[in-house]
């Protein structure tokens, strides 16, 4: 393929490049974070404390500067590029699953399963998400899993909802009654014809739930109720730089950059996949 038939197709989708390079540029950082990050991103320094950006009078040893203990910005990001993309994963894999099984089966069923799996989606909805994760944090203890387990109490109300709505669509569709007078069992039906017809809807809500994941973890961490010290993570980050925001700035900015153009790139590549998977506006 030729660049000229490459720049034609990003034209003819609306590629969008720059939030594609983004994304990809995350998962090699958070694959690679402990052979990206120049220092260690624990490793306290106090000769080095709070030294500037390198664009602010600093040096290239510290691009990004060093927070109140002397410890490298840049690397803190990079390794916490990996915690919130942790996060952001396993809460869609745990949440995505439970919503994705449910709400076939509530859509397919019908009946008192739907009505039970619907209302049981609408009281998890309507349940502040941070509460419940200050609540865990009070009696279980701030961590990794606690962060992943709120998020995912949550996020597998949003899957079935959005399932079960094409379920129901697609239910009644003809090839599916064909299906049914074949003698097909409804296991069947579900694995065989409605399912892979619900992927690209699956794909679509994953990569806009990324952003999501990733401010709502961000957002505990800063209240205390995410994973606890010292281990870098953005809204930490911004947290413990919040004392210090009129002498050194960055400790809280460059992170909160990161949450910034991390969430914006994952949401716009997930609105052009829905434009780009969706026929009708495909078509139009």
């Amino acid at each position: 393929m030729t660049l000229t038939s490459i720049r034609r197709f990003a034209r003819l989708r609306r590629l969008p490049l720059l939030p594609l390079a983004m994304v990809a540029a995350t998962v090699l950082v958070a694959l690679f974070a402990d052979v990206l990050a120049p220092h260690d991103p624990l490793g306290i320094n106090p000769a080095a404390r709070q030294m500037p950006p390198v664009f602010a009078g600093g040096s290239w040893e510290h691009p990004l500067g060093t927070d109140r203990l002397g410890r490298d910005v840049f690397s803190r990001i990079v390794l916490g590029t990996q915690i919130s993309l942790g996060v952001a994963v396993a809460t869609i894999l745990l949440g995505g699953l439970i919503g994705t099984v449910l709400g076939l089966v509530a859509g397919y069923r019908g009946g008192w399963i739907d009505a039970l799996v619907m209302r049981s989606a609408d009281g998890f909805l309507a349940f502040p998400s941070i509460l419940l994760a200050l609540v865990l944090a009070v009696t279980v203890g701030p961590s990794f899993t606690v962060v992943v387990v709120v998020l995912a109490l949550v996020l597998w109300a949003r899957f079935a909802r959005l399932v079960r709505g094409e379920v129901l669509a697609i239910k009644e569709r003809d090839y599916i009654l064909l299906a049914r007078v074949a003698g097909a069992g409804g296991a069947y039906i579900v694995w065989r014809h409605i399912l892979p017809n619900i992927l690209n809807t699956l794909v679509v809500l994953c990569t806009l739930q990324v952003g999501w994941a990733i401010i709502v973890e961000a957002s505990l961490t800063f209240l205390g109720a995410g994973v606890p010290p010292p281990t870098p993570t953005w809204g930490g980050m911004v947290a413990e730089g919040l004392d210090y925001i009129e002498s050194a700035w960055w400790i809280s900015v460059m992170p909160g950059l990161a949450i910034l153009l991390v969430v914006f790139s994952y949401n716009t590549v997930g609105d052009w996949l829905r434009d780009v998977l969706d026929p009708q506006l495909r078509n139009v």
